[in-house]
């Protein structure tokens, strides 16, 4: 792909200020002989311009000095003053000097113009320093800004590797680093680099990277190590591989990887622009610990957060494990006494108990489980076509022993269609959502459930879930933080029991659905889930809604 870059790195290459001593001379005496004739024609000495002709014998210097060196602009004074005494001091077109006063013309312009000449010289010397050294300052501030830069680490190698390459107009470069096996890969490159010299493609050259990496000095293709055996010896390189280099990356003493180079002419580079190299080398190489570091990073994270939740879990969970294990030890033993005799009432409370706290043990150990699949992500909604009334109907009947102290109205939308979900899933996030909110609300309080249809902008239709209480409130700190696993909130009443996992499953279940949970909550006035959830296109069939509302209205009181 033919790019701007492309067309002007040739240009870029073709640097004006280097010095080209013979072609400088050359074009100095051109210009001279182009200003023998001109100045010929014009009368020579005699002319208008006789007086001018030492100074415009200087320019021809100039131009040979600025574009070659001290030596091709003394050459030309040289045959500046032999042109002016041949062409224009009498007698012309001879060597000889008549006067003193030509002489010593003579003798004056060759000083002057080598004098200028050489402080051309030096001027496009230091000019050339003053560029080379802004040029380094460049790269080094690209170095910074790519090692600075907000990314990942490894990220930041494709800018560190582009900017060495323009800084060094190489012809391609590339970080290499092996795996665990041993197996060299590309992290990162700029440029072109011929395939012969990929590194996952050319065993000399993975051998090379190796050499370079373990012993910690630069390499070339073609060096052969003699401590290794034959077959893995690198071989001889083909034309053109000799501008190959292979720098290693260290931190300290540690081995990050290889800074692989392709030069475009096998010349060696001179020191200032060695350091600069090794700089670049120094921020790969400190990019690549960076990578390490963060990996380290990531996996102590990982290992910290699992010891918390251990601990969050033995916490939330070992009292509530134990109460009803007590409670069916307790039954239990009662019913075991021999010595005491139990009325057939007294029988059946024992039973109801051990069922009681069984169910709750069941409940516990299924929040658990399904915890766990929703962390390892292996829950998966079956969906099919429900109603929605009718689903919640069928929650509110089976909480309702439970929740006697608080009435609980249902309020459904008239037009509401089948809805494409897993019954059993949602019928647990409804479940979770009013005991949790049946616990946090004073007896007596009335938990309001309803399902409505919202038509957004774009048009999508969506079904929104809510359960709404009179409890306390949610801290707007926390509301964030509530569907976390094992949180519960700060203050909570000692005589309210719970694991903090029930907000968490209802969180997993409603985005395996594809939906969105949250909370809208006042301290002192209540709080109120909702639960939104996307619709899909309407089942065939069906005109409105799927059944009748069983409730006069919209709503039933239960």
């Amino acid at each position: 792909m033919l790019t701007i870059e492309r067309i002007l790195r040739p240009l870029r290459r073709f640097d004006l200020l280097a010095p080209r001593p013979r072609l400088a001379a050359g074009a100095g005496v051109v210009l001279l002989g182009l200003l023998v004739p001109l100045l010929s024609a014009l009368g020579g000495a005699t002319g208008a311009l006789g007086q001018s002709i030492p100074l415009l014998f200087l320019v021809p210097v100039l131009v040979a000095s600025v574009a070659g060196s001290g030596a091709a602009g003394a050459a030309v004074a040289c045959v500046a003053v032999v042109a002016w005494d041949w062409f224009f001091i009498t007698p012309v077109h001879q060597v000889t000097i008549a006067t003193v006063r030509d002489a010593v013309a003579l003798l004056v312009f060759l000083l002057v113009a080598l004098l200028v000449g050489q402080l051309a010289t030096i001027v496009r010397r230091r000019t050339s320093e003053a560029e080379r050294r802004a040029n380094l300052s460049n790269a080094l501030y690209d170095l910074s800004m790519a090692l600075i830069a907000r990314r990942t680490p490894l990220d930041q190698l494709s800018p560190l590797t582009e900017r060495l390459s323009a800084a060094f107009d190489l012809e391609a470069c590339a970080v290499l680093m092996p795996d665990q096996w041993g197996h060299w890969h590309t992290i990162s490159a700029a440029g072109r680099l011929p395939d012969e010299l990929r590194v996952e493609q050319n065993r000399n050259v993975a051998a090379v990277a190796l050499q370079a990496h373990e012993h910690g000095h630069e390499c070339r293709l073609g060096a052969v190590d003699g401590t290794r055996p034959h077959r893995d010896r690198v071989l001889r390189p083909r034309a053109g591989h000799e501008r190959a280099r292979f720098i290693p990356l260290r931190m300290g003493d540690r081995r990050v990887g290889v800074l692989e180079l392709l030069l475009r002419t096998a010349e060696s580079l001179d020191v200032e622009r060695e350091h600069l190299l090794a700089t670049f080398a120094n921020g790969a190489a400190i990019a690549l610990e960076q990578e390490r570091l963060a990996r380290e990073e990531q996996a102590a994270a990982v290992a910290r957060e699992s010891d918390r939740l251990k601990s969050a879990l033995l916490s939330s969970v070992s009292h509530d494990l134990r109460t009803p294990l007590a409670g069916i030890k307790a039954a239990a033993s009662s019913l075991l006494e021999e010595d005491v005799q139990w009325s057939d009432d007294d029988r059946r409370a024992f039973a109801a108990e051990i069922n009681s706290e069984a169910d709750r043990l069941t409940r516990l150990v299924s929040n658990l489980l399904d915890l766990s699949r929703i962390e390892a992500g292996v829950l998966r909604p079956t969906k099919d076509w429900e109603d929605v009334a009718a689903l919640m109907d069928r929650v509110v009947t089976r909480l309702r022993p439970r929740l006697a102290a608080h009435p609980i109205t249902c309020s459904v939308d008239e037009d509401l269609p089948l809805v494409e979900l897993d019954a059993v899933q949602m019928e647990q996030v409804l479940t979770n959502l009013i005991e949790n909110a049946g616990k946090y609300s004073p007896a007596g309080s009335p938990i309001i459930v309803g399902a409505h249809l919202r038509v957004q902008d774009d048009l999508s239709r969506r079904l929104r879930l809510t359960v709404q209480d009179r409890g306390p409130g949610i801290p707007l700190a926390e509301r964030d933080r509530i569907f976390d696993k094992f949180y519960r909130l700060s203050g909570t009443p000692k005589g309210v029991s719970g694991t903090g996992m029930g907000l968490a499953i209802v969180k997993g279940l409603v985005e395996a659905h594809g939906g969105r949970v949250w909370v809208e909550s006042a301290p002192g006035t209540g709080s109120n889930f909702v639960v939104e959830l996307p619709i899909g296109r309407q089942v065939p069939g069906q005109v409105g809604p799927a059944q009748p509302r069983t409730a006069a209205g919209s709503a039933s009181a239960i």
